[in-house]
């Protein structure tokens, strides 16, 4: 049987084009409004910055809400764990717990990183050593809670699961965890991570316009510009790279 060729469309064209119409008016229009208003935006971009920074602390602190949520998660999963060898649905109720604790504890990491740069910023630009510390001790409490709770849930979960393998504190966790799922678990793994490839991809592009808009009206540092192409650049690469030596380099060599 012969495969289906793919059915061409003009329709695909004109809606790329009306597209890039569309972004570029909408720039354009953009640009228009924050240069007539340039004072206003102005002002409120550095209340918006004064703000942010004002508020590290209490955001470092929310933190911790997190993480007494995961842990809470955690807590009311070991009851249906109990009968999740007797009991399919307690055993379903203890997975989807603790899936949604470890989702959380993974939030957590990129949250606190997020405010210590909110909160130390402007308390070591300033010299406040009592804010400095108070920011200290939230983030080793923060450090250690979820290290330990991630530990703790990812030890749970190896009981539903006992084939898992992998220590959450060893470099190779993600490769151990990985190659001890069997193909479906696998499967979903890739469907995810090409999720989140496409998420990206969408956007890294809006994002970058942004600064462009930004960087036409104000001056801003051109690290800002080299921060996200870059990070767009090793995505890309990564992917691409990946790609080429699984399908032109390990293929060829089984």
């Amino acid at each position: 049987m012969k495969p289906k060729t793919e059915k061409k469309s003009s329709w695909v064209y004109v809606k790329f084009a009306l597209i890039v119409v569309v972004a570029g008016l909408f720039g354009a229009a953009c640009n228009m409004i924050t240069g007539t208003n340039f004072e206003s935006f102005s002002h409120l971009g550095d209340s918006l910055s004064r703000g942010l920074y004002g508020a590290g602390v209490p955001l470092l602190a929310c933190g911790m809400l997190l993480a007494i949520a995961a842990t809470g998660l955690y807590l009311a999963a070991k009851k249906p764990m109990a009968r999740a060898d007797e009991d399919d649905e307690a055993y379903e109720q203890a997975n989807r717990r603790l899936c949604l604790s470890m989702i959380l504890t993974t939030l957590g990491f990129p949250w606190f990183m997020l405010t210590m740069g909110l909160c130390f910023s402007p308390a070591m630009q300033e010299e406040n050593l009592a804010l400095t510390g108070l920011g200290l001790l939230l983030l080793i409490a923060q450090l250690v809670w979820f290290s330990a709770l991630q530990a703790i849930v990812i030890s749970a979960t190896k009981k539903l699961f006992p084939e898992k393998r992998g220590n959450v504190f060893d470099t190779k966790f993600q490769k151990d965890w990985y190659a001890s799922c069997d193909e479906a678990e696998q499967k979903t793994i890739g469907d995810c991570s090409y999720f989140t490839f496409r998420i990206m991809n969408i956007l890294y592009p809006i994002v970058m316009v942004a600064l462009f808009m930004v960087g036409s009206t104000w001056t801003i540092s051109a690290l800002w510009f080299v921060l996200l192409g870059g990070l767009w650049l090793v995505q890309t690469l990564a992917y691409q790279l990946r790609c080429y030596w699984l399908q032109h380099v390990k293929s060829h060599r089984s």
